[in-house]
């Protein structure tokens, strides 16, 4: 008999305050056209924490709701990033030859991260044969963008922006779907600039901080990811 065949792995990253049972629902428009193309592979976040934005009452009593990181303060935050979880993580994409990322809300700037890491490993050739492209889905940026909750600049959280910046672009694809009335719209434009700007396509919709439910849109997203990895 011959092997069983296999489709390429897309991981999946939810934000903070929800579950990767809770991010299945939410990205089930995505999902159903994006699954009979690729094997979807979930993950927890490590850190317990209370529900995210719009989480309840909707999804109230499906917690434990997680999150990637601390992000309330930079000293907290970069403690996320020169941490060992970021780096189990990294791992576990590469051994399980992960071609694709998306990332809701703080699911975007790890699944950023990720990929970075991942092609600082391999080189200047990027991650060769690996990661082809990332989505990010209203996500937010490592420090805020170096400004405060009201929108003002933080000198601290600046600081470590633009070293986080300093470290180079992605190179792999990468999908920017911003909310035009998503509160943290402004993280998601800034994101935009941590990855090569000829591999980056910025998609706007009329939505606030939630998965697009549009299906002219989610059928765009999968045509992008599927001409980035080379038709599947």
């Amino acid at each position: 008999m011959p092997p069983p065949t296999t489709t390429p792995i897309l991981l999946l990253l939810h934000g903070s305050g929800t579950n990767a049972d809770i991010f299945r629902l939410q990205s089930r428009k995505l999902a159903a056209l994006l699954s009979p193309h690729f094997t979807l592979l979930y993950l927890d976040a490590p850190h317990v924490c209370d529900p995210g934005p719009g989480v309840l009452p909707f999804f109230e009593g499906c917690g434990p709701y997680l999150t990637w990181m601390d992000d309330s303060t930079p000293e907290k935050e970069h403690d996320y990033w020169a941490g060992e979880q970021i780096g189990r993580l990294v791992g576990e994409v590469r051994r399980k030859g992960v071609v694709g990322v998306v990332g809701f809300s703080m699911g975007g700037k790890v699944g950023m991260e990720v990929v970075r890491r991942l092609e600082a490993e391999d080189g200047e050739g990027g991650c060769q044969g690996g990661v082809k492209i990332v989505v990010a889905v209203c996500g937010t940026v490592p420090f805020q963008g170096g400004v405060d909750k009201q929108g003002g600049e933080d000198e601290v959280k600046g600081v470590r922006y633009r070293e986080s910046l300093a470290k180079g672009v992605v190179k792999a694809q990468s999908v920017h779907l911003i909310g035009e009335g998503d509160p943290w719209r402004a993280e998601s434009e800034k994101l935009v600039e941590f990855f090569g700007e000829e591999g980056r396509r910025v998609v706007r919709f009329r939505g606030e901080h939630h998965m697009p439910v549009e299906d002219a849109l989610n059928r765009q997203v999968v045509r992008m990811i599927l001409a980035a990895c080379g038709g599947v």
